[in-house]
């Protein structure tokens, strides 16, 4: 679509990308595919499935590269382009953890209690 329209990102190690419009695509729709794997009711899926789809929407009808980064409004599309590979990793993982499942056994019943009650047993 555009070329790079400048010559540095600003930020320490982040060199300007060549080809975001390519890279987003293939990153969201590798992230579109890896949360497709996961069930329907799944909290995880249905969010990033709707973050994601809105992303991959924004950059297949944004023209320039400025665009993308007003609409989305979450940084430099170098930015964005760390993100997604962060949240494709993290997919990935999810589908090795299931989180979804349910548990092996049941969670105390103290596990989100705070502070926890052996600080009480000191005093």
């Amino acid at each position: 679509m555009s070329g790079a329209i400048k010559k540095a990102t600003g930020l320490t190690g982040l060199t300007v990308a060549q080809n975001p419009h390519h890279t987003l695509t293939a990153l969201y729709n590798k992230i579109l595919r890896a949360v497709a794997k996961m069930p329907q009711d799944a909290a995880y899926r249905r969010y990033t499935e709707q973050v994601v789809s809105d992303r991959a929407k924004i950059v297949a009808s944004s023209p320039t590269v400025r665009e993308i980064e007003q609409k989305i409004n979450c940084g430099q599309v170098e930015e964005l382009i760390v993100q997604a590979e962060n949240e494709l990793t993290l997919a990935r993982k999810m589908l090795g953890w299931k989180p979804w499942e349910p548990l092996v056994k049941q969670a105390p019943a103290t596990q989100w209690a705070w502070p926890p009650a052996k600080i009480h047993e000191l005093k």
